[in-house]
């Protein structure tokens, strides 16, 4: 007897959209379902993402996963997206800071057959001029695959299949797990706007025998109010990012993405000109979505630390109220800043998944958790990275 590939994703950010596309490859049926109206309308809206990996001498967790999800981002942008114009592969300068308490452990610069020799150098005398920096003693990365995307632009190539149906304005109010069918029946509010009338809502259901919970910064809440689960340790996190156009820039700006102390992009199209972004805030524990100007002076602190010379060259846009712009935005994490990806209990909520707590990593990771969750789903060993996944699905059990 054939599967019954059908599955709802709730959530239109950059996990649902992964985990919809991941699946609708593979032949099923997907509906995604968001509160808002269009996809990409929470933290995956942030104008602007860096993909690079963590570098760490020991190779750890986190850098094993952002190794490999780069290749699936960048695999997924070279053939849906518009260079130039979706996203750029300008490599990735990352500044290591000395921190008393936290010494950075000297990079070694990788041979032939290590698994950074692709991914991570220390930078070049070129490469730090370019960006206004000294190059004596520097312990600074350069990452030649790393790249800047925007969000909107990958969630909207990720959504762009003929087994994918998106459903915008429909909130999941309940949903349990029918004892005759076995399938997952969803209630659902649907919000209504009638010009000649106001807002209005109505009533209606979905059923499927896989759910997949993308809900980002709203997943605690979910577990908790819809299916009265314990919210798996996941915090919110606020961040705020500062943008201006090129407009009044008379200094050059790298013409790569820097990270390291926030990270900072220029020379990105956009609709209104070429633009800089320098962010985002890392706010713990904090759920607002409203810009402030702390969080702008925060940004271009950090920025005067990152990037001493585009600071001084961004200086006047910084202090004009008609120049400096912001997007705020809430993201999911986990406290050991790993993704939450898998099974939620396979025994008492069978059909039942989620991909949550990507962080600020979404970019780099998300569209890697995504394939791993369809294998899971269909019944399969992971087809790339079993080991990091098989340590992923320790963290989610001990949760």
């Amino acid at each position: 007897m054939e599967a019954d590939k059908r599955c709802i994703v709730i959530g239109a950010g950059i996990a649902g959209a992964a985990c919809a596309r991941a699946l609708a490859d593979r032949g099923w049926q997907v509906k995604v379902l968001d509160i808002a109206p269009e996809p990409c309308a929470a933290a995956s809206g942030v104008p602007l993402g860096v993909v690079s990996c963590h570098a760490s001498p020991d190779n750890n967790l986190l850098s094993q996963l952002t190794r490999a999800g780069m290749s699936y981002t960048l695999a997924f942008a070279r053939k849906h997206l518009i260079e130039g114009q979706d996203w750029s592969p300008t490599g990735v300068l990352e500044r290591r800071f000395a921190d008393t308490d936290h010494p950075k452990k000297p990079w070694q610069e990788p041979s032939e057959n290590s698994v950074w020799f692709s991914h991570v150098h220390l930078a070049n005398a070129e490469q730090l001029n370019a960006a206004g920096l000294n190059s004596d003693n520097s312990q600074d990365l350069w990452q030649p695959q790393g790249a800047w995307i925007k969000p909107m632009a990958l969630v909207r190539a990720l959504l762009s299949h003929d087994n994918i149906h998106f459903i915008g304005l429909h909130k999941v109010e309940s949903m349990q797990k029918s004892p005759a069918t076995g399938e997952w029946q969803l209630r659902i509010k649907h919000h209504i706007s009638i010009p000649s009338m106001g807002s209005s809502h109505t009533y209606t259901s979905e059923t499927a025998p896989h759910i997949v919970l993308a809900t980002g910064a709203q997943t605690p809440d979910f577990l908790n109010q819809v299916l009265y689960e314990p919210h798996m340790g996941l915090h919110p996190i606020s961040g705020q990012v500062s943008w201006g156009l090129h407009t009044h820039v008379h200094e050059p700006l790298p013409p790569f993405a820097v990270n390291g102390h926030g990270s900072f992009v220029a020379h990105v199209p956009t609709a209104n000109g070429t633009a800089w972004f320098s962010g985002a805030t890392f706010e713990r524990n904090n759920a607002s979505t409203v810009a402030s100007a702390q969080a702008h002076a925060h940004n271009q602190h950090r920025l005067s630390q990152l990037l001493p010379q585009a600071a001084q060259a961004l200086h006047a846009q910084w202090n004009s109220d008609s120049e400096l712009h912001a997007w705020v935005g809430v993201r999911c994490a986990s406290v050991n800043r790993l993704p939450k990806v898998g099974p939620l209990d396979e025994q008492r909520l069978a059909g039942l998944h989620i991909l949550s707590a990507l962080g600020s990593r979404g970019l780099t990771t998300g569209l890697l958790c995504a394939q791993w969750l369809a294998d899971h789903i269909e019944g399969k060993p992971p087809a790339e990275s079993e080991a990091l996944y098989k340590a992923m699905q320790c963290d989610l059990e001990n949760a």
